[in-house]
């Protein structure tokens, strides 16, 4: 059994998605693997501009691949998941998520920001990350607070690990954060915390603007880096962005930095309704999509941390044992991966590689 990308316009009623199929504006999925494919379906793809669909080819393996999946799950759940180190400690992250969810509600009800509590949280996530060595891309999520929060303080200690990547110093680091932990506080506004569930198209254009116009009022207490940040970081690197289609280097570094942690976080998220991406399948994407809608620089900084297998990858090696990543070695092709009991350096070992991801 195989895979074979197929353009949409030659695709055939009665084929079967060898994956799933994720729409290139709002990262949701459209169509999941395994999916029949009919002319509705077909169509939805034409409409939604989805170009090449991974279709299924060949004859069934004996053990289909979303029964090996589920039994890779099933090993790395008991002996792994608990023990995969995450890039922020769990009682600053906690005490993040409560701040920023007190500071939301404010602006949420009042339409005030309460600045000094605003950068103090930025503050603490910034001096987080900076005193972490490992290249570990892995976020603790089950948490009882909501999608928006979580979000939020995500895309912020991503773009601070990405802006403490590229060599900048550290109140730019600060103000990178900021920028990201305020980023969709214009769908707050629109949508309370329901944000970031499904956005109409309407709303989802305009809330950068709103976002920027409500932080205006705090012009004297605020970098405008910040306020430049969240009013475009939906811009894309080939001009087809919004609000205002800036194209290139003409966007703010802070906001093509955003773009980035912004795209990997709701990617890799569980939101109600949608099931995220693998790790590994969502740099693919940006990998993917960098020169359109994120900058290749960017892109090569976020890379050089996550390697070309981010933490949380399921992978297959060589050996026939499965494992997980827990994050980039000396190179790029080459993880750390946790099997059962043993972490194993793949840089250091000739005799095993990762044969596949597993989805």
């Amino acid at each position: 059994m195989g895979i074979l990308w197929k353009r949409v316009d030659e695709v055939k009623s009665g084929e079967i998605l060898a994956d799933d199929v994720y729409d290139g504006r709002t990262f949701v999925v459209l169509l999941r693997k395994g999916t029949i494919l009919d002319d509705n379906n077909i169509e939805l793809l034409k409409k939604r501009k989805v170009l090449r669909v991974p279709i299924l080819i060949g004859e069934r393996s004996e053990e289909p691949s979303d029964t090996l999946a589920l039994r890779v799950e099933e090993k790395i759940t008991e002996y792994i998941l608990p023990d995969v180190p995450t890039m922020i400690d769990e009682r600053v992250y906690k005490e993040a998520l409560e701040d920023v969810r007190d500071i939301v509600r404010k602006i949420m009800e009042l339409e005030a920001l309460d600045v000094e509590k605003f950068r103090n949280v930025s503050n603490k996530l910034v001096v987080e990350i900076m005193k972490k060595d490992e290249r570990i891309v892995n976020l603790l999520r089950k948490h009882a607070t909501g999608f928006l929060y979580k979000h939020l303080v995500n895309t912020g200690a991503l773009a601070s690990f990405i802006a403490h990547e590229m060599g900048m110093p550290r109140h730019i680091i600060a103000i990178t954060c900021r920028a990201a932990l305020l980023h969709d506080i214009g769908l707050s506004l629109l949508k309370g915390e329901e944000s970031g569930v499904e956005e109409e198209k309407g709303e989802l254009k305009v809330h950068p603007v709103v976002g920027s116009y409500l932080l205006k009022k705090y012009s004297d207490e605020l970098e405008r880096e910040v306020i430049d940040g969240v009013l475009h970081h939906h811009e894309r690197f080939d001009g087809k962005g919004f609000p205002i289609g800036l194209k290139g280097k003409r966007i703010p570094v802070i906001s093509r930095i955003l773009q980035v942690a912004d795209a990997y976080d709701t990617l890799t998220s569980d939101i109600p309704g949608y099931q995220g991406m693998p790790p590994y399948y969502a740099l693919k994407w940006i990998v993917e999509h960098a020169g359109r809608i994120f900058d290749p620089d960017i892109v090569s900084s976020f890379l050089r941390i996550t390697g070309v297998y981010p933490t949380g990858t399921k992978v297959l090696l060589t050996d026939g044992r499965t494992g997980v990543v827990l994050g980039r070695s000396e190179k790029y092709l080459c993880p750390i991966v946790r099997v059962e009991n043993e972490d194993i350096d793949l840089c250091k070992r000739r005799d095993i590689w990762i044969e596949k991801v597993i989805t």
